[in-house]
């Protein structure tokens, strides 16, 4: 197949490109910059907030890892034609994650006026980025999958991602945890043992991403891993690491008192709200009867591991302090 991966040089991005070339596909990323595009892939030099050139009946597929507001589907939808096309959504769409394993039938709002107003504002070199959307991000979306499914009269995925992890991951929030793991001494994290995490390796959502392309299905997935508790995901790091480390738990209000903030001080760290509860405890039933393929937990975080220690003096955007543990270890 004739594959084109637009925001191809991206963490998702570039293990799709990966996969695609690895499964014998004819690759093109479509880039602004032209910089980190994956070995074998062609590169088309295009950036979607400008005119983009004519690009009917060059590719069978689409996989756009990068797009946050429903103009920017219509735009590439009007440029490429009739393809089968992959939407790498959000399980950020719904606005009520209160219920264990809940599915894609889920009440997902879309986006409001307001909504599309703060998203027209965004500065064009950040439209490609969650970073302007803040509390509208869910629900714009939602609005893409709208906008796909109308474009695409019916050949779409819509994949409603989860938290993807792995080597160079720019967001951190898995890497903070090996890193901390690979060091002696006390560890504090927010209990119970027994809170839900839910990631994947972002190589096994690349090669989802590339099956359902080849495959043409319609339909819309969750594409996360299986739950485990924050207790085995800490074994297994500490296993990789070899280091003696020993866990407290405590409440995560206490962490609050001292200004630590969930998910970005305490990464992976999901609210204590109602409304939240679940969102790392989502059914992937319909991804796994599409025989999505997870890999043991242990080989990501090896590769996370070897892949930090070569760049251990790279500061982390994320994590607490050494300041912050302290000030809530016993």
């Amino acid at each position: 197949m004739r594959i084109l991966i637009v925001g191809g040089t991206g963490f998702l991005g570039k293990a799709s490109s990966n996969a695609a070339i690895a499964a014998g596909h004819e690759v093109t990323v479509m880039t602004r910059s032209g910089a980190h595009v994956a070995n074998g892939a062609a590169t088309l030099i295009a950036d979607r907030e400008e005119p983009l050139p004519d690009l009917r009946g060059q590719f069978d597929a689409v996989i756009d890892t990068c797009a946050y507001a429903p103009d920017m589907v219509e735009r590439l939808a009007a440029a490429i034609g009739a393809v089968h096309y992959v939407l790498v959504s959000s399980i950020s769409v719904y606005d009520d994650m209160s219920t264990p394993q809940f599915d894609e039938t889920a009440h997902a709002p879309t986006a409001t006026e307001d909504d599309l107003a703060l998203a027209a504002r965004a500065e064009p070199s950040l439209r490609a980025t969650a970073e302007p959307y803040g509390a509208s991000y869910g629900r714009l979306k939602r609005a893409c999958e709208i906008a796909a499914h109308a474009a695409f009269a019916g050949q779409c995925t819509h994949i409603r991602l989860g938290l993807i992890v792995g080597p160079r991951d720019y967001t951190d929030r898995f890497t903070w945890w090996v890193r901390r793991c690979d060091q002696e001494g006390p560890l504090v994290v927010p209990g119970p043992a027994t809170r839900n995490i839910q990631i994947i390796d972002v190589r096994d959502a690349g090669a989802f991403l590339v099956k359902t392309a080849e495959e043409r299905v319609c339909d819309t997935f969750h594409l996360t891993g299986q739950p485990i508790t924050l207790q085995s995901m800490l074994d297994a790091i500490i296993t990789a690491t070899g280091r003696k480390i020993d866990i407290t738990y405590r409440p995560l209000a206490q962490f609050a008192e001292h200004g630590i903030r969930h998910w970005t001080d305490l990464p992976l760290i999901v609210p204590d709200n109602p409304a939240f509860a679940e969102m790392l405890n989502v059914s992937t039933e319909k991804a796994q009867r599409a025989e999505l393929t997870i890999r043991p937990l242990a080989e990501t975080v090896q590769a996370v591991l070897a892949h930090d220690r070569a760049d251990r003096n790279r500061p982390l955007i994320c994590g607490m302090s050494a300041d912050q543990e302290a000030a809530v270890r016993p």
